[in-house]
């Protein structure tokens, strides 16, 4: 009887680990890069080249194209989970501070923020 009680209570303990586990492993991050698009990412040339000419680059690509919004971080791309996140388009073309859960390759966005460039 007791052995079968401390066999049972020996799963539980290892249920409730890795369990834990599981949580901490989905703790949000941060990542610092620029929000692009999946179609052109960082070459939006063809656009004239200058900030405001790529962000309607990137938000037309999106809009009417079917491309995704992603970010570019270290030339590192990763994809963005929640497409219809509000920030995303306010911070379209921007290098900013964006917060969330990866998996894989793919980040669940919780909070942007605009890194402020140094004049």
């Amino acid at each position: 009887m007791f052995q079968r009680l401390r066999a049972v209570m020996a799963v539980v303990s290892f249920g409730a680990f890795a369990g834990l586990a599981c949580l901490a492993a989905a703790a949000p991050q941060t990542w610092t890069g620029k929000i692009t698009d999946s179609m052109c990412r960082t070459d939006h040339a063809g656009r004239g080249g200058t900030p405001d000419k790529e962000r309607a680059c990137m938000l037309d690509c999106v809009k009417n194209m079917g491309a995704q919004f992603i970010l570019v971080v270290d030339k590192k791309i990763y994809k963005i989970g929640n497409q219809k996140f509000a920030d995303l388009t306010a911070h379209a073309g921007q290098t900013v501070q964006l917060t969330g859960e990866l998996k894989g390759d793919t980040i669940t966005v919780s909070k942007i923020e605009e890194v402020k460039e140094p004049r």
